[in-house]
């Protein structure tokens, strides 16, 4: 009984300092601004947390090799009256042989959450991530326990060396970097994925003629008409699908894969960077940025299923501006153990807005020789068209305004030559900003490839802007 009102009192102090300390976690001076995790040591009594030891409770059949966890099945610990100070954010550092499952365990004010992360094998390995709801301003301030489970093999091991938790400046819904020639951003309720990229020395500008949308540079003195929007977002972010971003596709009628369902079709495992079909959002896991670069790390959800169908995978992505061009490279991990076959993957799917309807690529078979481009004028909605592909031994592709010297914006993928493309709703858009607009032109730079579960897959992919041949040149600089 004594116990039993010792947990109870534990807790209604825990909520009455909450109530009155949570308010003070956003001084800034309050906050956490570096992140290193410096070495410590488990043993079956303690763990070193945020620079000390504080006592354990192993879980039953939990077994140790000295200070490292054996992993025959879930191993899990909780702390002894472990109450913190505010923090939305932690971080591990860990030896391990295996991909593990972890699962945390905490109390926001009165209320016990918990959720689950995921290791990849490697020693002295760190992992940092916000818990769940950081962008709305959840935080916790007591951590319960910590469980891992093997997931490619048996009898595994971990050493975890210490644990941090952080009170982080809750960051923006957009973060946005900018040098003379690009503004780009991303949207962590997206998942980070890129859903802004502004030219800033092109004067590209948006005009209306007979209800419908122009963009091109010095687009009013073009068309002879008053200009809407001197600031064009270039970037379709019309929802969760639309944007510049990874998606995957792998698991389809498989015994361990319960498939979803998109547009009356059967649709296969497929985390998507930005979120779901319904516009719900993927859980940003880290982000780090400063003024030359965005690093964002994202659990995306699986595109035709609800939102509690948080895939056990994660995206990263790192975005930069170099030499006119966006520079981004992307690398993905799965960790569901799904069995798949090679099928075309988007590395990466790239919506830009629809008065960029021409697509333009080179399609001979001397690269880089200045031979004339290809246009194709009429494309119309992809799947309609029965999803046209377009081979690019330039391994570029673009879409322009409606003349052959408009501006427009292109993607590079080096070593790629596939290209999906085409638009949906053609020459229809009238919103003054396009970027919002249901209209879009659409490509995917393809690639077929195995959606392997416990193997990081890796790629980078360019953009730039200007005419046709101004995209080409641009590329080229990469290419040569």
């Amino acid at each position: 009984m004594f116990v039993f009102l010792r947990k109870i009192f534990s807790i209604v102090l825990s909520f009455i300092l909450g109530f009155v300390t949570y308010p003070t976690s956003y001084l800034p001076f309050l906050r956490d601004s570096e992140f290193d995790i410096t070495a410590g040591s488990f043993s079956a009594e303690a763990v070193t947390l945020n620079g000390k030891e504080e006592k354990i409770i192993l879980g039953e059949g939990v077994a140790l090799d000295g200070e490292t966890l054996v992993l025959d099945s879930k191993a899990e610990f909780s702390f002894k009256d472990t109450t913190h100070s505010w923090f939305n954010y932690y971080g591990i550092t860990y030896s391990s042989d295996a991909y593990i499952k972890g699962e945390i365990s905490y109390r926001c004010g009165a209320v016990n959450r918990s959720e689950e992360f995921f290791l990849e094998p490697g020693e002295n390995k760190s992992f940092y991530s916000f818990i769940n709801n950081m962008l709305k301003g959840t935080k916790a301030n007591m951590i319960y326990s910590l469980s891992f489970t093997a997931l490619d093999k048996e009898n595994a091991k971990i050493k975890i060396n210490e644990i941090s938790l952080f009170n982080r400046e809750i960051p923006d819904e957009y973060v946005y970097i900018q040098t003379d020639e690009y503004k780009i951003g991303v949207n962590l309720l997206w998942g980070g994925a890129l859903s802004y990229m502004e030219d800033l020395n092109s004067d590209v500008e948006a005009v209306e003629v007979g209800g419908r949308i122009f963009v091109d540079s010095n687009a009013g003195e073009r068309y002879g008409a008053d200009v809407v929007n001197k600031n064009v977002n270039l970037i379709n972010r019309a929802d969760t699908g639309r944007l510049v971003q990874q998606s995957y596709y792998g698991a389809q009628n498989s015994p361990e894969y319960d498939n979803g369902e998109y547009m009356g079709n059967v649709w296969a495992y497929n985390p998507v960077q930005g979120g779901n079909q319904y516009n719900d959002n993927s859980k940003i896991v880290d982000v780090r940025c400063d003024e030359k670069s965005i690093y964002i790390k994202c659990q995306p959800l699986d595109w035709a299923k609800s939102k509690e169908h948080i895939t056990p995978s994660y995206m990263e992505a790192t975005y930069g501006i170099e030499d006119n061009k966006v520079h981004v490279s992307c690398r993905f991990v799965d960790f569901s153990g799904y069995k798949s076959i090679p099928c075309d993957q988007e590395i990466p799917a790239f919506y830009c807005i629809e008065p960029f309807n021409r697509f333009v690529y080179y399609g001979g078979n001397n690269p880089w020789t200045d031979e004339a481009i290809t246009i194709e004028p009429d494309l119309i909605f992809w799947p309609d068209a029965g999803y046209p592909k377009f081979t690019s031994p330039e391994n570029w592709s673009a879409f322009i305004g409606e003349y052959d010297d408009s501006f427009g914006i292109g993607v590079y993928v080096p070593g790629e030559t596939e290209f999906l493309s085409g638009v949906f709703n053609r020459e229809a858009t009238t919103n003054p900003d396009p970027s919002v607009d249901g209209t879009t032109s659409y490509i995917a730079v393809i690639r077929v490839n195995e959606l392997k579960s416990y193997s990081p897959f890796e790629y980078d992919y360019y953009l730039t802007t200007g005419t046709a041949n101004e995209i080409r040149n641009n590329f080229k600089e990469i290419a040569q």
